[in-house]
């Protein structure tokens, strides 16, 4: 009399590969979602970081005064013109408003002033600007008496053309120190006179193309 083997209860070759099957689709399937949450099209990661505007001063605007050597200067650091691009028309005191600034109001016995500009362009649309150093102007004034100014003995000017949007605000990057004694074109070598100091005023005043700062930045030396 034959007999069949008894069913062990356990499943066939055919059933295990066809389950290991299914697991393997739906690791792929986890995988493949996975990446599409952490690269996906458009993502911030493949934008580049706006640069920051800014206004570099005079480079070497005379002895006893210190700026950054940085080339050239510009209010367009990437290199291309922002937003209004080349054919932005050139900006004028009607539109752009010129700021002194001084990192003080009262300087301490031998503290030396940080001088900087900024610019503020109040219309409707982009204006092109000369930001180089050939056409900064850094004035300091002891009443109605101009003491020093940063183009008395200014080496190699440079000329930069630069694109200021509208509404926008650039600010000079780095300071020129001024080591509060008097200049004139005849004071380019050898040892300058100090200014009076003891509580005495002064005055900056810039200017960049041709646009003078509205109002004058008052400061103390002691």
């Amino acid at each position: 009399m034959s007999s069949s083997a008894p069913d062990s209860g356990r499943p066939s070759k055919q059933v295990y590969a066809r389950r290991r099957l299914f697991v393997l689709l739906g690791l792929v399937a986890v995988i493949a979602v996975i990446v599409l949450l952490i690269v996906q099209p458009g993502s911030t990661s493949d934008v580049p970081k706006a640069s920051v505007p800014v206004v570099t001063p005079s480079d070497t605007a005379s002895p006893g005064a210190s700026g950054a050597a940085s080339g050239n200067p510009s209010a367009n650091p990437s290199g291309a013109p922002a937003g209004g691009g080349a054919s932005a028309p050139k900006c004028t005191s009607k539109v752009i408003v010129v700021s002194a600034i001084t990192d003080k109001g009262d300087y301490a016995a031998g503290e030396k002033p940080q001088l900087r500009m900024s610019i503020t362009n109040t219309g409707s649309e982009a204006c092109t600007i000369n930001a180089g150093t050939s056409k900064q102007s850094f004035t300091i004034l002891n009443g109605d008496n101009k003491v020093w100014t940063s183009t008395d003995c200014q080496v190699e000017p440079s000329d930069q053309n630069s694109v200021i949007e509208s509404g926008q605000t650039v600010q000079s990057a780095d300071a020129i120190v001024w080591d509060r004694t008097r200049s004139s074109a005849d004071t380019c070598e050898g040892n300058r006179d100090p200014v009076p100091a003891d509580g005495a005023s002064y005055q900056l005043s810039v200017s960049i193309d041709g646009i003078k700062s509205t109002n004058a930045k008052r400061f103390v030396l002691e």
